[in-house]
């Protein structure tokens, strides 16, 4: 009979297991005035991160995860994002997903959103929580398992904290969110949460290393925000009323750790990408990593929407284009663009690193150089625009400067012949009478004051703008302050080749050059980490983040980087035996073939190329056999549209001085020759055409 009675038991488990339902809760707002003005009339949920909405990445990386139910817990603006989810494809009758909202008008913080979550009884299995804007490719399966296990041994496990491995340098580091974590090496258990916040020194208590012999300090995180919770989160945050933030809610339960017995973990994701839009630093970073593809196959091309609207081809260094796009003949999309539905874009028009949204209209004589231009947006002729983002509906006369940090919100018109100063923030809403107060980013009321009619200087003659005032910055708002100084800034970045470094290849500072000894070492685990392609067959994504490991590890400057990748490459097959030119030519085209879309990631500016091409002609002065090759090799990059025809006519035209053995540089340039006429007749007869 109890044997009876204990299958019945079991039974009844599993059955609970199998109905147990996966759940998520996406907290839609942001409680700060990070993106204001252009939160004024949407929520940062809706922004459009590479023309999608940022709540849209969220969304789709739960999916992927294996969450089946989420809650969008919303405040302001709400209307708006339940239609958008009300459109989507997690709407449908197919969806694999089902998504809901919940409206809390008096929301004004992360706490009362999760103690109304407990207060309505909306959760009631273990749940991941995650803001509206959080970008990733991360499958947190894994995780949940793991928490679910540690729940199983340890029932005072409240909630897993996913954290990602970044090292110095990586552009989405960011002084913000600049955390130091101290955790027992064994089981991940978190022992002391800081946020920096610009802070010289990371203070530990003693009693926290005597206590604990296994005590790791971790520096070289970046917090996901991305947790996996227990169900009684939100009953800890019902009960601790001054629970505010996240941080809050960390801080006390480390501090209350022996009294509660309560323990928080960490997950480290290696592989995978995960970053969250905290601010317009972030943003661009994000912008820029999605368009690098170092968040595949959250990519453009791949449409994650399934919205008509949001189709892109992928082209060359990383060009997409949606459908409907006319661009001049004379314009050039340089590295890193995407342009939307119905966007025209006119003569002698550069633009770099940038994001144009649908049914945009750019004029003659544009450069767009990391500008960020959302739906509906006409620019002039002769316009610039750097490090700026301007909201729907902006018009911009002939000859507008925008210059770094500029944010102009929806419906501003500026000119003729104005240049903005850098930071400016406009918006074309004036103050409400006698309102001088902020509520928070997602109020109807936003401070500013009216550029005076009889001044034009700032917004031109026919402009219509006011100047966006944030408040006073005190508390937490002064770390505001600081990203707001440093968007807009250079950054040095593993991704962000910058031709700066590299454009004179014949005048580097020593300073920056590093070590013969170090140089050696890096050359020799690149040419490792390429054998380990073939060997253990890795990912082409884990080969370029172990090259950008390396690069850090060794104080590698881009230019070495670009000359010794070249050279590990293209030097393999000799070592290996295949120093016959067929041969030689059969193996490196096999090669190539492989890590083509590696070498793309660092070839690709004019200057990078001409480290290329001088890597190669260093190669052949080194190692006879490659001279026969040469000409067939250069070829052969021509062809994989990894060299233009103009960087290689320059190279072959400027004879280095640089080296001993300038005979045999001449001796090279002759065996090239042929190829050399035969780009330059290609050249005019595409000219003449």
């Amino acid at each position: 009979m109890s044997a009876t009675m204990s299958k019945k038991k079991s039974s009844k488990r599993e059955e609970f297991k199998q109905e147990e339902v996966l759940q998520a809760v996406v907290l839609a707002d942001s409680f700060n005035i990070r993106f204001a003005p252009l939160t004024h009339s949407r929520p940062r949920a809706l922004l459009p991160l590479a023309n999608l909405p940022l709540i849209d990445y969220t969304l789709e990386f739960l999916w992927v995860s294996g969450i089946q139910s989420v809650i969008v817990f919303c405040s302001s603006h709400a209307d708006q994002i339940k239609a958008h989810i009300e459109a989507s494809k997690w709407s449908t009758c197919t969806s694999p997903m089902e998504v809901r909202t919940v409206v809390f008008e008096g929301c004004v913080s992360m706490g009362d959103a999760m103690r109304e979550v407990g207060a309505r009884s909306l959760i009631t299995n273990d749940f991941v929580l995650v803001n509206a804007d959080v970008v990733a490719n991360v499958n947190l399966a894994s995780v949940i398992e793991k928490h679910k296990m540690r729940r199983l041994k340890d029932k005072n496990t409240v909630m897993t904290m996913v954290f990602k491995h970044v090292l110095p340098g990586q552009r989405t580091r960011c002084r913000e969110d600049d955390v130091a974590v101290c955790m027992r090496k064994t089981d991940c258990r978190i022992l002391s949460y800081q946020k920096l916040n610009n802070a010289q020194r990371i203070e530990i208590p003693l009693a926290m290393l005597q206590e604990h012999k296994d005590v790791q300090l971790r520096y070289d995180l970046i917090d996901c925000q991305i947790c996996v919770c227990s169900p009684h989160v939100p009953i800890l945050f019902v009960d601790n009323f001054d629970y505010q933030t996240r941080e809050d809610f960390t801080r006390g339960i480390l501090v209350e750790e022996e009294i509660s017995g309560n323990a928080i973990y960490v997950e480290v994701i290696e592989e995978e990408y995960a970053a969250r839009v905290t601010n317009l630093l972030m943003y661009d970073a994000i912008s820029k990593d999605v368009m690098d593809r170092w968040v595949y196959p959250v990519v453009p091309d791949t449409n994650i929407s399934n919205r008509t609207d949001t189709k892109y081809t992928l082209g060359r260094h990383n060009i997409y284009l949606s459908q409907d796009v006319t661009l001049a003949r004379s314009s050039k999309l340089n590295q890193n663009v995407i342009i939307g539905k119905g966007t025209k874009v006119g003569a002698n028009t550069h633009i770099t690193q940038s994001v144009i949204g649908s049914n945009c209209v750019i004029g003659n004589d544009v450069t767009l150089d990391g500008a960020y231009v959302w739906d509906g947006v006409t620019i002039g002729d002769g316009c610039e625009v750097t490090m700026s983002i301007l909201d729907d509906r902006v018009y911009l006369e002939n000859k507008v400067t925008i210059k770094k940090g500029c944010v102009v919100g929806s419906g501003v018109r500026l000119g003729p012949d104005v240049s903005l100063p850098e930071a400016t923030k406009l918006t074309s809403t004036p103050p409400e009478q006698g309102d001088d107060s902020f509520a928070d980013e997602e109020s109807d009321k936003v401070p500013v004051y009216e550029v005076a009619v009889a001044d034009r200087t700032l917004i031109g003659i026919n402009g219509h703008a006011y100047v966006y005032q944030p408040p006073a910055a005190d508390g937490d708002d002064e770390i505001e302050d600081i990203i707001d100084d440093v968007w807009g800034l250079t950054i040095e970045s593993d991704d962000d080749v910058s031709s700066s470094e590299s454009e004179d290849e014949d005048e580097v500072d020593a300073s920056t050059t590093p070590p013969p000894d170090d140089m050696k070492l890096f050359y020799d685990e690149v040419i490792g980490t390429l054998q380990r392609v073939w060997s253990e067959k890795i990912g082409l994504d884990n080969l370029i983040v172990e090259i950008n490991s390396l690069k850090h590890a060794y104080n590698i400057q881009i230019q070495e980087v670009n000359t010794l990748l070249t050279k590990a490459i293209f030097s393999q097959p000799l070592h290996t035996g295949h120093t016959q030119k067929k041969a030689y030519m059969d193996k490196i085209k096999k090669d190539l073939s492989k890590l083509q879309p590696v070498l793309e990631n660092y070839i690709r500016s004019s200057a990078s190329q001409t480290d290329c091409l001088n890597s190669l002609e260093e190669l052949a002065i080194q190692i006879e056999p490659f001279q026969a090759v040469l000409r067939d090799v250069l070829f052969l990059l021509y062809d994989s549209d990894i060299l233009e025809e103009d960087v290689i006519i320059s190279w072959y035209n400027r004879l280095s001085s640089a080296g001993t053995d300038v005979t045999m540089r001449k001796k090279l340039r002759t065996q090239v020759e042929k190829f050399i006429t035969w780009l330059q007749e290609t050249e005019e007869e595409s000219e003449s055409d």
